[in-house]
């Protein structure tokens, strides 16, 4: 907690609004749990799950979150985003604590699943309405950014000490340390003095709906960008931990740890500093690091070989998603804001879901090792087919 405070207080910058900063506590601790759950797959395998099972259940989680989109997108249309924001905090930290009683692979651990990818849709989307409702536009990349930093700034250290804790413990205790810090975000939202925003009213005939704004080339070229992403994202969270323990001295939390370094990194000094940051340009060079840091797991052995995966794949991870989540709504009208923000969080959403599942398909058949190369040379092979379809649709912006 102390590291967490420090990096919060380093990151303090006056011309943000003071919200960008509660929402990003707020964010860091809510993804504190969810990042403990990146160790889920152990479990499962200790249940008896295969590859293909466990990716199935990673992946359904988000499965869920896609699904609930679209009604996260109305409701905030209708609530106030704040209301939205606390509720959905109370409902996780209780869903939270159904997996300590969950003890085989069934229909009741799905349906939690289910029901928790549900809530956790609700949350992250009143998060980011919030956050971009409050900040200027020509900063809000670098707000996005620091919000986002409190998705990754917990994979420096919880996934390293949930392992410890199963080591030590077992996973009763595992799973009560994912309870305690879904409480702590809950709680603290009570007295964090949010704004309450009033819902912006939908226009019926003026308000394209979500098919026709989807329909919108520039918008489907970063949707699909985003789908990518989130795939080769949702894939390397569920996996790497069943690749570390193919080995029995190799730890998991050492790529998580230096991944969330290096993105945090990115994500809160480098936005501060670099002139290019914000601009689509840096999407081309983050897909490359990106999927360099996946085909290296190949070669992990030790500790500080998926230390250094953790670096590149990082770099990738850091620039991403502050730049895809801000560009995808440049130029676009505040009316329709809620609904490509809930678009943007959809296929976020869907990419983390497919992506676990299809990597646990394919690693039945080629071996967890080794699928990852060729999982990151086609993550690199259509991105680069992306970015020359839509190459007109990704820089043709206004200068920032």
């Amino acid at each position: 907690m102390p590291a967490f405070c420090y990096i919060l207080r380093l990151t303090m910058n006056r011309k943000l609004p003071r919200e960008i900063y509660t929402i990003q506590f707020i964010a860091l601790m809510c993804f504190s749990s969810l990042s403990v759950f990146n160790l889920l797959p152990l479990y499962f395998k200790h249940l008896g799950g295969s590859p293909g099972k466990i990716g199935f259940l990673m992946g359904i989680f988000s499965f869920a979150s896609f699904a609930a989109r679209p009604f996260g997108g109305w409701l905030l249309g209708k609530v106030d985003p704040k209301k939205v924001l606390v509720v959905s905090l109370f409902l996780q930290f209780v869903i939270t604590g159904f997996y300590m009683i969950i003890d085989q692979l069934n229909w009741f651990l799905i349906l939690v699943r289910v029901i928790h990818g549900f809530i956790f849709s609700t949350f992250i989307l009143a998060a980011l309405l919030i956050a971009v409702t409050v900040t200027a536009r020509e900063q809000r990349a670098y707000a996005l950014g620091v919000v986002s930093s409190g998705f990754v700034i917990p994979l420096i250290i919880w996934p390293f000490l949930g392992e410890g804790v199963i080591v030590r413990f077992g996973y009763p205790a595992f799973f009560l340390l994912a309870v305690v810090l879904a409480f702590i975000p809950f709680l603290y939202s009570l007295f964090a003095g949010l704004p309450s925003l009033s819902p912006i009213e939908e226009e019926s005939r003026k308000t394209p709906n979500m098919i026709k704004l989807l329909m919108r080339r520039k918008i489907l070229v970063f949707v699909f960008l985003t789908l990518l992403f989130e795939i080769a994202f949702g894939s390397v969270l569920s996996f790497v931990p069943l690749l570390a323990h193919e080995e029995s001295f190799m730890r998991a939390g050492y790529f998580y740890s230096f991944l969330g370094i290096m993105a945090v990194f990115l994500r809160l000094f480098a936005g501060k500093r670099l002139r290019s940051w914000g601009r689509p340009e840096l999407l081309l060079p983050a897909f490359v690091f990106l999927s360099s840091g996946i085909v290296s797991l190949y070669f992990s052995h030790a500790g500080w070989h998926l230390a250094l995966s953790g670096l590149i794949c990082g770099l990738g991870i850091g620039i991403l998603f502050p730049h895809l989540s801000s560009l995808i709504i440049d130029d676009v009208k505040d009316r329709d804001r809620s609904r490509v923000l809930g678009l943007f969080a959809a296929f976020s959403d869907l990419g983390f879901a497919v992506g676990p599942v299809m990597f646990g398909c394919m690693s039945q058949i080629f071996g967890i090792r080794q699928f990852f190369p060729i999982f990151g040379g086609a993550l690199l092979f259509l991105t680069l087919i992306m970015m020359g379809v839509g190459k007109k649709e990704i820089y043709q912006r206004h200068a920032l």
